[in-house]
């Protein structure tokens, strides 16, 4: 004994029925008439779709179906809704368009950075910055004027720009002229050279100042006022002695010659032989000028 399958409506009963009986029970079904079987054996296999058992299993698949839907998409539909409560099991982060970002461990994110401007100094000011953002490069060193002239006792203002760091001021002699912080005074008539140095650059103006030559009330004398200088004799060393003392002078001397071809003199004094003749070599100190005649035969 077998089963087949009807070709109508694809039921499986028992080869003892010669007919479908479920297309039997069918159609007595519609026309209100009870079925008599007579006899063999129907498979007890029903269709889903009909009976009481059939409408269960219905809402028990649809059941089932919710439940893993919602498991699927429940979370998305809450936080869409904005109805999501916390759940301290759940250690999914939300991701997409309505991911809200965290730092790590509910730390506070930490400030940005602050950047603080590096300025250099401009001739003792700061430097500025760039249109970039970067510290600008410190110009070159310079003076307001390179020549000024001013009556002894008059005061004039040099102002430098540029460098780095501070301006540090000087004078070549302070009994011609004097500088502070870039003011200039005359003192007495002469020329004095005004220097205003910055780190490894300097740079000069030339002060000449108007009025009676500075004097000073030393009593000075060269260690040689009349010599000869034959040929083959070495150079000879000129100085500026105190008078009455063997002491040399160690200020400021500016040495010169009155013929170049004849003897040349160096910024230290030392006389030197070019040719011959009788000239004179003279050294300016202390606004006095001392004088020297060298024959060279």
């Amino acid at each position: 004994m077998g089963n087949r399958v009807c070709p109508d409506c694809g039921e499986e009963f028992s080869t003892t029925y010669r007919k479908c009986p479920f297309c039997e029970e069918e159609a007595a079904l519609q026309q209100g008439a009870p079925i008599h079987r007579r006899g063999g054996k129907r498979l007890e296999k029903r269709r889903t779709g009909g009976g009481v058992g059939g409408v269960l299993l219905l809402l028990l698949g649809v059941v089932v179906l919710g439940m893993v839907g919602f498991a699927l998409v429940g979370d998305r539909i809450a936080d869409t809704m904005g109805i999501r409560g916390g759940d301290p099991l759940n250690t999914t982060e939300p991701s997409g368009a309505n991911a809200i970002s965290q730092p790590e461990n509910d730390q506070p994110a930490p400030p940005e950075d602050t950047v603080t401007p590096i300025t250099v100094g401009d001739g003792g000011e700061s430097g500025e910055e760039g249109d970039d953002g970067n510290q600008a490069e410190p110009t070159p060193l310079a003076l307001s004027q390179a020549n000024i002239q001013i009556a002894a006792g008059d005061k004039a203002r040099l102002l430098a720009s540029g460098g780095t760091g501070e301006v540090v001021w000087s004078t070549s002699n302070e009994n011609i002229a004097t500088v502070t912080g870039g003011e200039v005074e005359g003192k007495a008539g002469g020329t004095a050279t005004i220097t205003a140095a910055c780190g490894e650059e300097s740079v000069s103006c030339t002060v000449k100042v108007t009025g009676d030559p500075y004097v000073s009330n030393l009593d000075l004398k060269l260690n040689k006022t009349d010599f000869t200088l034959p040929s083959g004799d070495p150079p000879v060393q000129m100085k500026v002695l105190i008078s009455g003392t063997s002491d040399v002078y160690d200020g400021q001397v500016t040495w010169s010659t009155g013929n170049a071809n004849v003897v040349t003199v160096s910024d230290g004094g030392l006389v030197t032989r070019v040719g011959k003749g009788t000239t004179t070599v003279t050294a300016a100190v202390e606004g006095q000028e001392l004088e020297c005649t060298v024959r060279v035969p």
